[in-house]
């Protein structure tokens, strides 16, 4: 069954919005604009905690490089040092062998 819409809708005759001619102001429709101020004041709420939530994400991914770089520097630091200690044990353990090589030439000389 095919039914016959009509995509189109047409007011009525209506006695809304209508203005008498009598000074009686019950008679006539005066239009009271909504208080929007909580809506209003929600939607400026809500803007300022995205932009909140925006420079916070920013201020962590600097943070975070930041701390990859300190943690970097100290890990090169770390090694530097480990090289140097090494170079120092290096140069501790020929100063013994030497030192043995003295007590011996010593020891050789006395006897």
């Amino acid at each position: 069954m095919k039914k016959n819409r009509n995509p189109y809708v047409y007011p009525g005759p209506s006695s809304v919005g209508t203005v008498n001619n009598s000074n009686n102001n019950s008679d006539t429709f005066q239009y009271k604009p909504p208080n929007n101020t909580g809506t209003i004041l929600g939607i400026i709420g809500g803007v300022l905690a995205s932009v909140g939530d925006a420079v916070a994400t920013i201020g962590a991914i600097i943070q975070l490089d930041v701390d990859n770089a300190d943690d970097f520097q100290s890990q090169v630091d770390d090694f530097t040092s480990d090289q140097e200690k090494e170079k120092m044990q290096k140069e501790i353990d020929d100063l013994q062998d030497k030192v043995a090589t003295l007590e011996k030439l010593i020891r050789n000389k006395l006897s």
